[in-house]
């Protein structure tokens, strides 16, 4: 059964359709929230919910001097919203609500336990993540997911490791799914590799705090994408 939208997550979505059908080519600028919340019959509050999960999603950007405007990027193809089981969208967001509790603290332990081997290895993943975000068409999400594994090993917490050992292909299998949106996205592909980039400078830093505060930074807006993206559910 189907989960009742909320006002932003209707807009975004209506949004998208007309961007898909041509009324908001690539390139061009989307009218303004004053225009927006006019034309929709809301206030702006919701139209920049709807605003931040397209420019999540990474179908718009905004630009100096102010606007939102389409990617150039976007093409139709990439903008179908993405159809996949019931039992997988539970899983996704059963899986979201436990990389809340879990990926955030690891970070905070990583930050303060990582050894100069495993920070050495965070970074050749990342490097391995900067050079698939600046190819064209397909890319690997092993590295993604390596990246977030090396962070877990780095809190020395066995129970934590070993939790994530038992729900290893949940996580891989799911973790797949959010990362699909950004397969054909290269500007989109740079901003999460920039997500990751930011965890393991507060790591390196051992700065706790900062790393947790990223690592939600980096969940909530992988949250915002597929929110836009899965048809007729929410996560």
């Amino acid at each position: 059964m189907a989960k009742k939208e909320k006002v932003s997550q209707m807009i975004s979505r209506e949004l998208l359709k007309q961007i898909e059908i041509g009324k908001f080519p690539p390139g061009s600028k989307l009218p303004t929230e004053m225009e927006l919340a006019a034309q929709f019959g809301v206030s702006r509050v919701p139209i920049r919910e709807a605003l931040s999960m397209l420019r999540a999603a990474g179908v718009i950007s905004s630009r100096q001097g102010g606007g939102s405007y389409v990617e150039e990027s976007t093409n139709s193809s990439l903008l179908q919203r993405i159809r996949i089981e019931s039992d997988d969208v539970d899983s996704i967001k059963y899986l979201f609500e436990m990389r809340k509790i879990l990926e955030p603290e690891a970070a905070y332990l990583a930050a303060l336990r990582r050894t100069p081997e495993q920070l050495e290895q965070m970074k050749r993943i990342l490097k391995t993540m900067e050079n698939e975000s600046l190819e064209e068409g397909d890319i690997s999400t092993e590295a993604d997911i390596e990246f977030h594994r090396s962070i877990i090993l780095a809190t020395h917490n066995p129970v934590l490791i070993q939790t994530l050992e038992n729900l290893s292909s949940l996580y891989e299998k799911t973790l797949k799914i959010t990362l699909r949106p950004n397969v054909e996205l290269k500007q989109k592909r740079k901003a999460v590799y920039q997500e990751h980039y930011n965890i393991l400078q507060a790591i390196e830093a051992e700065e706790p705090d900062l790393a947790k505060i990223q690592c939600l930074i980096h969940l909530k807006n992988a949250e915002k994408k597929l929110s836009l993206l899965l048809r007729d559910y929410t996560i």
